[in-house]
């Protein structure tokens, strides 16, 4: 039979190998919400800024739009 000390010493010693090689990070895709200063990871490194709410204007301007004229 499993020993109880053996079982808390692998259920740690996995928590703390998962922590190590799997690192918890965001895995939803999406855009911070205002007062959202959580870091995002990408493909290339991480990202962490800050979300303000802005008011919205009647022209329409799509970031792509701006990213392609840059």
């Amino acid at each position: 039979m499993i020993e109880p000390q053996w079982l808390i010493v692998g259920v740690l010693t996995g928590l703390i190998l998962g922590t190590v090689f799997i690192p918890p990070t965001r895995k939803s895709m999406g855009v911070p919400r205002p007062g959202d200063s959580e870091t995002f990871f990408t493909e290339t490194g991480c990202v962490r800024f800050e979300a303000v709410e802005v008011p919205c204007t009647a022209e329409p301007d799509s970031l792509n739009l701006l990213a392609a004229h840059k």
